[in-house]
C-alpha cells in the first residue's frame, strides 16, 4: 500500500507540474498547437454562421426513469405514426437509429431510420425521415444572440490566446475557442454513423479541454493567493472529475449505439460538467478571499464571469429539457445573455487587469494600416475625378501618367505627415519615451564619470521602457557582475559566464529573449547586447512589462541605447586605464600605490 501511495503521489505531483509549468511549453510547439486551435475554431465559427442547416429527427424524446419517450419537438410537427408518449423501444433499433435519436443533434436531411416504438400492447416501427425545421420554428432574438455570442467568443479567444503571456490568458483562450469548436462539432449535418464519432470527439474530448482551460485560468490567477497543498488539492479533485467525466461520457455513447444501454442519467454528466466548473469557480473564491488588495482586482471579474458562466450553463440544460416551447425559448435567450456578460466580463479583465495589454487593441500597426487604407483610398478618389474632370477622351498617354505620379507624391507626403502627427497625438506616451531615450543615447557619450553614466542609464531605461526591472551587468573574470539594478525584481548578483543569455549576445545576436531560453535572469524580458569592437563588455536587462510585450521598434530602441551606453562605458574605462599608465610613466605613484590602483581598475573592469 506505501508503494502504491507513493506512486499515486508521484502522478499527482507530476500532472500539477504540467499543469502550472504550462508556460514552459516551447515556442514552436505552443505556436502550432494555437495555430491548429484557432483555424479550427475559425471553421466552426464560419459553418456555425453560414452552413448550419439545423437538420435533424423531427422527434423529442424524454426520460423518466430507465424509460424513454416521445415528444414534440418546439416548432416542428412530430413525425408521421408517431405519437406523444410513445415509448421507444431502443434494443430493437439499429445502432445507427439508436444514435439518430439518442445521440445527434443534427442529421443530414433526407435520411431515414426505423424508430421503434411500444403503444399500448403494440410494437411500431415507424420509418422518420430527417428534415430541416421551417424558419418559423427559430426564435430571430435567440439566433441573433447565438450569432453574437459565437462572435464574441470567437474574438476573445483568438485575443487572449495571441496576445496573452501568462497561463491565465491562455487558459481563457482555450477555453472560448473550444466553446466554439463544441457548438460546431455538433451542429455538423452528417449520418447518423459518423454522429457516433462527432459524439465521442465532442463530449469525450473538446468538452474537457474547454474545462481544462477554465480550470488554467482559475489555477492561474489566484496565483500565491492560496497554499501549494490547498492548490494541488484542488488540482487532484479534477483531475478525478474530469477523468470521471470522460469515461461516463464515452461509455453513455458506446453503451447507447451498440448495447441499447441507458443506464447512465441525462442529468449525470450535465451535474458533473457543472461540478467541474464548480471546482474553478470554489478555487477563485477562496483565491480571492486570501488575497492581497492588489491581486482582488484581477481575480474579481475573473470570478464574477465564471459565477455567470455557471448560471449561463443551468439555464441552458434548464432550456433543453423544457416540454414548453414558449418556456425552453425564454431560457435558451437568458443563457445567452448571461454567456454575453460572462464574455464581457472576461474580456474587461483581460484587457484592463493585465492578462493582455489594453494598447494591443489600438497599436500603432492598426493605427498606421488605417492611415496608409484611408490615404490610399483619398488617392483613387481624386485620381479618378481628376480622370473624369481634367483628362478627356484625347489627353495624351505621357499626361495620363504624369497626373497619376504627381497625385501620389503628394498623398506620400501627406501620408508621412499624417504618421508623424499620429505618432505625438494617439501615442504620446510611447512617443516621449522614445524621445527621452534617444536624447539619452545621443548624449551618454559626455558624460564624465563611470558611475554616473550607470546609474544614469539604468534609472532612465527603467522610467521609459516601463519594464518591472532594468539591471546593468558589466564583464569580469569570474562572469558577468550586476552593477546597477532598479524595479521590483531581485536580479542574481553574479551570473556564470555561459549563461545561455550571455552565450547568445557573445555569438552576435543583438537580444536575447529569456521568454526562449532557461536563464539565470528569469523567464521574462529581454537582454541586450552591450558590444564594443565584437567584445561583449556588458549587457542591459529589461525585465517583462505589466503583461506588456515589448515591440519591434522599442526592441531596437533599447539596443541602441545598450550599445551608445556600452560604448561610452568603454570609453570611459580606457581613459582610467589611460590616466594609470601615464601616472606611473611619470612616477607620480610609488609602487604600493600602483599596485593598489591597478588591483582597483582590474576588479572595475576586465574584458573577455
Amino acid at each position: 500500500m506505501a508503494g502504491v501511495r507513493r506512486d499515486a503521489d508521484g502522478i499527482g505531483r507530476e500532472y500539477i507540474a504540467r499543469v502550472s509549468n504550462a508556460e514552459d511549453m516551447p515556442m514552436s510547439r505552443r505556436a502550432r498547437f494555437f495555430g491548429i486551435l484557432s483555424v479550427v475554431a475559425v471553421a466552426a465559427f464560419i459553418q456555425l454562421a453560414f452552413f448550419n442547416t439545423h437538420a435533424g429527427l423531427p422527434v423529442g424524446i424524454t426520460h423518466r426513469g430507465s424509460a424513454i419517450y416521445v415528444r414534440a419537438l418546439g416548432g416542428m410537427p412530430l413525425a408521421a405514426g408517431l405519437q406523444v408518449g410513445d415509448q421507444l423501444e431502443i434494443k430493437q433499433m439499429t445502432p445507427a437509429a439508436r444514435a439518430a435519436v439518442l445521440l445527434s443533434e443534427s442529421i443530414k436531411a433526407g435520411l431515414t431510420y426505423d424508430v421503434v416504438v411500444s403503444r399500448g400492447n403494440r410494437i411500431l416501427t415507424v420509418p422518420v425521415t430527417s428534415q430541416a425545421p421551417p424558419q418559423t420554428a427559430f426564435n430571430p432574438v435567440n439566433q441573433v444572440l447565438a450569432y453574437v455570442l459565437m462572435f464574441a467568443f470567437l474574438v476573445l479567444g483568438l485575443l487572449a490566446l495571441w496576445r496573452g503571456r501568462n497561463l491565465a490568458a491562455w487558459g481563457l483562450g482555450l477555453m472560448s475557442l473550444n466553446v466554439i469548436i463544441l457548438n460546431g462539432l455538433r451542429n455538423i449535418p452528417v449520418s447518423a454513423s459518423a454522429a457516433v464519432a462527432l459524439d465521442i470527439l465532442a463530449n469525450c474530448i473538446i468538452a474537457e479541454l474547454l474545462l481544462t482551460g477554465l480550470y488554467l485560468m482559475a489555477y492561474a490567477v489566484v496565483a500565491k493567493g492560496l497554499k501549494p497543498a490547498l492548490k494541488h488539492a484542488f488540482t487532484w479533485i479534477f483531475a478525478i472529475s474530469i477523468a470521471l467525466l470522460v469515461v461516463l461520457s464515452c461509455a453513455r455513447t458506446l453503451g447507447i449505439v451498440y448495447l441499447a444501454w441507458n443506464g447512465v442519467s441525462a442529468l449525470v454528466l450535465p451535474a458533473i460538467s457543472v461540478w467541474l466548473g464548480m471546482i474553478s469557480f470554489l478555487m477563485l473564491l477562496l483565491g480571492y478571499t486570501r488575497a492581497g488588495a492588489e491581486q482582488r482586482l484581477r481575480i474579481r471579474w475573473i470570478l464574477a464571469s465564471t459565477g455567470m458562466i455557471l448560471l449561463a450553463v443551468v439555464l441552458t440544460y434548464i432550456a433543453i429539457q423544457s416540454s414548453n416551447p414558449v418556456s425552453a425559448t425564454a431560457f435558451a435567450i437568458l443563457s445567452e445573455i448571461a454567456f454575453l456578460l460572462a464574455v464581457a466580463g472576461y474580456g474587461y479583465a483581460l484587457l484592463r487587469h493585465r492578462l493582455v495589454d489594453v494598447r494591443i487593441v489600438l497599436n500603432r500597426t492598426l493605427v498606421y494600416g488605417m492611415i496608409t487604407a484611408i490615404v490610399v483610398g483619398v488617392f483613387a478618389a481624386i485620381n479618378a475625378v481628376v480622370e473624369r474632370e481634367t483628362l478627356g477622351q484625347g489627353a495624351s498617354l505621357i499626361l495620363e501618367l504624369i497626373v497619376p505620379l504627381a497625385l501620389g507624391i503628394v498623398l506620400g507626403s501627406l501620408r508621412k505627415y499624417l504618421d508623424a502627427y499620429i505618432n505625438r497625438l494617439v501615442f504620446r506616451r510611447q512617443y516621449r519615451a522614445e524621445q527621452a531615450l534617444n536624447d539619452f543615447a545621443r548624449t551618454c557619450g559626455f558624460i564624465e564619470q563611470p558611475e554616473h553614466l550607470l546609474d544614469l542609464t539604468a534609472q532612465q531605461v527603467f522610467e521609459h521602457s516601463h519594464a518591472q526591472s532594468v539591471a546593468l551587468y558589466e564583464r569580469q573574470a569570474l562572469g558577468y557582475v550586476r552593477v546597477r539594478q532598479r524595479g521590483a525584481a531581485e536580479f542574481p548578483q553574479q551570473v556564470g559566464v555561459d549563461d545561455l543569455a550571455f552565450v547568445q549576445l557573445r555569438a552576435g545576436d543583438h537580444e536575447a529573449d529569456l521568454h526562449e531560453m532557461t536563464s539565470a535572469l528569469g523567464k521574462g524580458g529581454y537582454v541586450f547586447s552591450m558590444a564594443v569592437r565584437g567584445k561583449l563588455i556588458g549587457a542591459l536587462v529589461c525585465g517583462p512589462r505589466p503583461a506588456e510585450q515589448y515591440t519591434a521598434d522599442e526592441r531596437a530602441l533599447l539596443f541602441h541605447v545598450a550599445q551608445q551606453a556600452g560604448a561610452a562605458l568603454h570609453a570611459l574605462r580606457s581613459r582610467e586605464h589611460e590616466n594609470f599608465v601615464d601616472s606611473v610613466a611619470r612616477g607620480s605613484l610609488d609602487g604600493a600605490s600602483a599596485r593598489e590602483r591597478a588591483r582597483q581598475l582590474v576588479a572595475a573592469w576586465q574584458i573577455a
